[in-house]
């Protein structure tokens, strides 16, 4: 094995800081901020977006974007199964009319927000290529995740993750890299974002998250190695997104009757106007569509160390808190010890965090590269279709669950939707405290040879 670029490594965690490991632990900030703006309402270099809100029970949806037309705006994305409009292009004349349609609830900005910090310093491995994913070259040294919930005992006793679709929303995935080749279904992956149409990943984050999901096993092993996988570009190359993006990329996975979605993306803010709290709601239309057409939202808590449980009410989580997303936390041995500890960075707390899962840390003096996640890089970042990168975050604890989810429906005797998903890795989780629901863990650390038996 020849390395490259050692002194450093990506900690590709939401709305924080890459941290070296050579130099700080990975923990997020105390004070959250509010919502975290960037570069106002429009899209990247476009005209400003505003997401339009429509009553329940409203049908007048065709009529509402013809308004919009004549009002001289344009209506970039209608999505009438959940009742709202992304519009641009309008003046504030123009929007207040609209406003006071019978028919609008709301007339919001859409904002633009780190979810993921921008590309850091990043430890790339280069590796020989093995055969299965027992062999994965990383296996015996580096993945405690997959030995810690059993995903390798599943392995052997389940389809591991067969027939199931798992979409990534993201900042897109390197179908190259030679443990991703294949597994991507490039029809049905698309992008969200203005300025980057493609769904190749310049950033690194979207393609680390898919190898944990499934893989071919050569460099890294994979909760779910039968899991097919799609793209579903949600942020840009810095980490930044919108929320009409994010709304999109949900109605279209639901649309397409995707399986399982992963949000390893994470906004945590206090909200302080009614504009805050409409766009919190278009977010949860999408969720709410999502589940009636049978697709399991899976999301990262957070990595703002904040018990989601006690903060103040006003403060929330998207799309972590959002009612119906499977939320999920981060754990992480020291120096390769209790690998169940919660990691110094994860947001905590029940309810808020549902369960937790493998998402690695670093402290400077006690831990070692092995405490950290493994998985592919994008050969945009590392300039190979076969490296690798270690880092830490909830967002990497998240695609756990969700291959976790595709193993579930790949051994299901019948259909299994979102209810009964959540419950069954809720139920089969393990009690680190000995609690069955405990205040900072929630259900507990997923198993996912325990719960792929549990709807047979």
């Amino acid at each position: 094995m020849r390395t490259r670029a050692v002194a450093t490594f990506a900690l590709a965690v939401a709305l924080t800081a890459g941290a070296g490991c050579s130099d700080q632990t990975p923990v997020g900030p105390t004070t959250p901020p509010s919502l975290a703006r960037v570069g106002g309402g429009g899209g990247a270099g476009g005209a400003r977006r505003h997401v339009i809100l429509m009553r329940e029970g409203r049908t007048s949806i065709a009529d509402l974007a013809a308004r919009v037309h004549a009002l001289g705006g344009r209506v970039m994305r209608e999505h009438a199964d959940i009742g709202v409009l992304t519009v641009s292009g309008l003046s504030d004349d123009a929007l207040a009319s609209l406003a006071a349609r019978g028919d609008v609830e709301a007339v919001e900005a859409d904002q633009r927000v780190r979810m993921i910090p921008p590309l850091g310093a990043l430890g790339t491995q280069r590796l020989t290529a093995q055969t299965d994913q027992s062999g994965a070259f990383f296996f015996p040294a580096f993945q405690w995740n997959m030995r810690q919930i059993r995903a390798d005992k599943a392995w052997l006793v389940t389809h591991q993750g067969a027939g199931a679709l798992v979409c990534i929303l993201d900042t897109g995935i390197d179908p190259d890299h030679i443990d991703l080749a294949g597994k991507i279904d490039l029809g049905l992956s698309t992008s969200f974002v203005d300025s980057e149409p493609d769904v190749l990943d310049r950033a690194g984050h979207g393609t680390f998250v898919a190898g944990i999901i499934s893989s071919n096993g050569l460099g890294v092993a994979s909760v779910a190695p039968d899991a097919r996988l799609c793209a579903l570009k949600v942020l840009d190359q810095t980490g930044v997104g919108s929320f009409s993006d994010l709304i999109a990329a949900i109605v279209y996975a639901a649309q397409h009757h995707v399986d399982v979605i992963n949000m390893s993306l994470n906004a945590y803010f206090p909200i302080q106007t009614r504009d805050d709290l409409e766009l919190v709601a278009a977010v949860q239309r999408a969720i709410d569509f999502a589940l009636r057409r049978g697709t399991l939202p899976v999301a990262a808590a957070g990595n703002d160390t904040a018990n989601l449980a006690t903060d103040p009410r006003n403060f929330i989580s998207i799309p972590a808190q959002l009612r119906g997303v499977v939320s999920v936390g981060a754990t992480a041995p020291i120096n390769q010890m209790d690998f169940d500890r919660i990691a110094g960075y994860s947001d905590v707390g029940f309810p808020g965090v549902d369960v937790f899962a493998p998402g690695g840390d670093f402290i400077p003096g006690q831990s070692v590269q092995q405490d950290l996640i493994i998985s592919p890089c994008s050969g945009l970042v590392c300039g190979g279709e076969d490296f690798y990168l270690i880092g830490a975050g909830t967002s990497f604890a998240a695609p756990h669950v969700a291959g976790q989810a595709a193993v579930i429906i790949s051994d299901a005797r019948h259909r299994i939707g979102p209810v009964l998903l959540t419950a069954c890795i809720e139920a089969t989780a393990d009690h680190p405290t000995g609690r069955f629901i405990d205040p900072l863990y929630g259900h507990g650390r997923i198993d996912v040879l325990k719960s792929a038996l549990c709807r047979r």
